[in-house]
Order: structure tokens, then C-alpha cells, then sequence
């Protein structure tokens, strides 16, 4: 299957982004006050992934249904619909965008898809309404059911349409909690890895030996002394086992019950990097809890390490995260909020353009000079959200 990479996110009335665009790096970083909205653009990738893989219906229900999208203030804007578009590419082709619109439905009293659009040149276009489904280059006249997306239904008659579906599939936003790691869940055959990495077990489990020595070797860099990692079975249940050096000379072996919350984090975050299948992107939420600064660098470094494969993107409000190298000045996205609005902005040209080492952004960070852009990044005009 041809590689393909998520390259932007767009959002209007998606909780508090009236209308914004997160165009995405390689490694991209998130960084703003808490509240500014960056966990509110991690679950939008978390929406339209669950939306043509679940359903609509489920990933509403899982945020309060359609209404709880929308900040209390700001529920008169129900009428005019959330929208939220993805725009992929494939190689070297131009992008393709794929996005839908749900708004609220007065005679139904409950919500509808209103508009739903594929658009690029590498796959076949089309448009549907609450209505009709339109195509110019794919003879399908597939049932219209006003709360359900057309695309998951008639993704399997098309090769490219599987290729995009697959992706969006794939998406993996994870807020790792170790206490849940710790829980020793019962065994699972799921090889993708949780939000909260319950599941870490039979993801460990089901790793290849070459990627499960990668996680190894950088969970010993992250924290000294580990030596190995494993999975064992204990009355139906997943356990997860470490070696330690002690500094008696023999490793000793723990249960993630007694281990660290930052080794558990660290371990969370390298298997969401090598976990099968392959990611279209990672998106880790608030990268820097319970680790230490070491432990920082050592999975930054694995970050840009598989930076190639898909890409990545970290949430922080962490000085110390964005004094990493690869923390650079054109990957950072500041996300501000004023007066319950939220918006994304790049970090000013002058600011890109004269930060040169040992300066770093986490420097700028600490000082309060980290100047974004006059203006936020967004979509401009209606017209132009569903255009790749």
C-alpha cells in the first residue's frame, strides 16, 4: 500500500476553533497555556478517526452528542454546523482532502451530515448532502442516511479510497496514564495501541524482536539501569516485567506495578512509536509528565528518529521539551486562546528567522518572547475549507 501522510487539519465551530488550521511538520509541536485547546485539536484527529471507523453516531455519543462539541457560549453556533476536513498526501502527488459537515437538524430534533467531500486528483472525487451523492468519475448511487458518513460504506470499492480510509483508521493519539498501565488488564488481541495504553501489554507482546530491542534500548537510556522489558501471563492476565540494575551487580526483576510513572510513560511512548500496524500519525498529549529531563531528550530523540515514517506531533507547555534540537522554530504551533475563542498560530518570520543555536524556542519560551504571527492560521472563507 502507498504511503500515506496527513498533512493538515482543518476545523470550524469544533468547540472553541471558530476556524483554524493546524498545517503539520514532520514533528510539529503544540505549545500553549493549559486550556488554550491543544487537547481539543488531538481529539478532532481522534474524531474523524473514530467517525469512519465506529460511526458518527459513537463518536458524538462520546463526546455528549452533537451539542457537546460546542462551549455553552457558544451553542448558538450549532445551527451553522461543525465542520472538520483532513488533507493527505500520497508521495509526491498533490494533496487530498477529505472533511464533512454535521449540524443540527430542527425537524429531526438530532443532527445530520450536511455536507460530506472528497476532493484531490490521486482519488476519485465526490459530494454528498443530506440528499444526494455525487461523483463525476465513480458510477455509485449509494443510500443517504442523514446521520451516518457515506465514505466508510463505499470506501471498499475503490483501491485509493481504501488507501485514505486506512489512514484515517490509523490515526493514534495517546495521553498515556500509568496508573492504567499498571492495571494488568486481561489479555487482548488488539496490536494498536490505547489512548491511555491499557493495552500496553499485548502491544509489547506482539512486537517483533527487532522493535521490541528498539524500545528497549532507548527505555535504558531513558532510565538507567533497564535492561530488558517483557510480557508474562498471570491467570489470564497481561503483566508487564522489567529488569533493573540495582548496583549489585545482577539485574533484579520488577512488575510494572512497582515501576515508575515515568517509566511507564517513557514506555508508552515508545511502543506508540514502533506499534504494528504502523501509524498514519502519533499524536502524544502533554509529553512531558512525570519524566525527567533526561528521560526528555532520550525520547525526543526517537521522536525524530522515526520522524521519516510518519508524522508526530507533541503537545507541551514544557521550556525544557522545546530546548531539544529538534524542537525547531518552523515545527512550533502556538495555540492561544482570548475571549473563549481558540486559534493557532505560527511563531512570527522574525522569530523563524533569527533563532539560531545554542538560543532555542524553550529559551524564548521561558522569557515570554515567543512572538507568533500577527495573524492566526485558518481556513480565510467558507468557500475554502473543503478545497485541498
Amino acid at each position: 500500500m502507498a504511503r500515506v501522510t496527513l498533512k493538515e487539519l482543518r476545523l470550524r465551530n469544533y468547540r472553541a476553533f471558530a476556524d483554524a488550521r493546524l498545517v503539520l511538520d514532520d514533528v510539529t509541536f503544540l505549545v500553549g497555556r493549559n486550556g488554550a485547546g491543544k487537547s481539543t485539536l488531538m481529539d478532532a484527529f481522534s474524531f474523524v478517526s473514530e467517525a469512519v471507523t465506529d460511526s458518527l453516531g459513537t463518536a458524538l455519543e462520546r463526546r455528549g452528542n452533537f451539542l457537546g462539541l460546542f462551549p455553552r457560549d457558544l451553542r448558538r453556533a450549532a445551527r451553522h454546523g461543525v465542520s472538520v476536513a483532513v488533507c493527505l498526501d500520497r508521495e509526491i502527488k498533490s494533496p487530498v482532502l477529505y472533511g464533512f459537515t454535521v449540524g443540527w437538524d430542527s425537524k429531526r430534533a438530532g443532527y445530520s451530515v450536511k455536507q460530506e467531500t472528497l476532493r484531490g486528483e490521486w482519488a476519485p472525487s465526490f459530494e454528498r448532502d443530506e440528499k444526494r451523492f455525487r461523483s463525476e468519475t465513480v458510477s455509485l448511487q449509494p443510500a443517504i442516511d442523514a446521520e451516518t458518513l457515506v465514505f466508510p460504506l463505499i470506501a471498499g470499492s475503490n483501491d485509493e479510497w481504501k488507501t485514505i480510509i486506512e489512514s484515517l483508521r490509523l490515526i493514534s493519539v495517546h495521553q498515556f496514564s500509568p496508573q492504567v498501565i499498571r492495571g494488568e488488564p486481561k489479555i487482548g488481541g488488539e496490536e494498536r495501541l490505547s489512548r491511555d495504553g491499557d493495552n500496553a501489554g499485548d502491544v509489547l507482546k506482539h512486537l517483533k524482536s527487532k522493535e521490541k530491542e528498539w524500545v528497549e534500548q532507548h527505555l535504558s537510556e531513558a532510565v538507567p539501569g533497564i535492561r530488558e522489558v517483557w510480557v508474562k501471563t498471570v491467570m489470564g492476565r497481561r503483566v508487564i516485567g522489567f529488569a533493573q540494575d540495582c548496583g549489585n551487580g545482577q539485574p533484579e526483576q520488577f512488575d510494572a506495578s512497582v515501576m515508575s510513572d515515568g517509566t511507564l510513560r517513557s514506555l508508552g511512548i515508545l511502543l506508540a512509536l514502533r506499534q504494528t500496524p504502523r501509524p498514519s500519525i502519533v499524536l502524544l498529549d502533554e509529553i512531558e509528565d512525570s519524566l525527567h529531563p533526561l528521560a526528555h531528550g532520550v525520547l525526543l530523540d526517537a521522536i525524530d528518529e522515526v520522524s521519516d515514517e510518519f508524522p508526530i506531533v507533541v503537545s507541551t507547555h514544557s521550556p525544557e521539551i522545546l530546548n531539544h534540537p529538534v524542537a525547531r522554530a518552523d515545527r512550533v504551533r502556538v495555540v492561544q486562546r482570548t475571549n473563549g475563542a481558540s486559534q493557532i498560530f505560527d511563531l512570527s518570520d522574525n522569530v523563524r528567522a533569527n533563532l539560531k543555536p545554542p538560543q532555542t524556542v524553550g529559551q524564548l519560551l521561558r522569557s515570554n518572547a515567543l512572538w507568533t504571527a500577527a495573524e492566526p492560521s485558518t481556513t480565510c472563507a467558507i468557500d475554502d475549507f473543503f478545497k485541498p
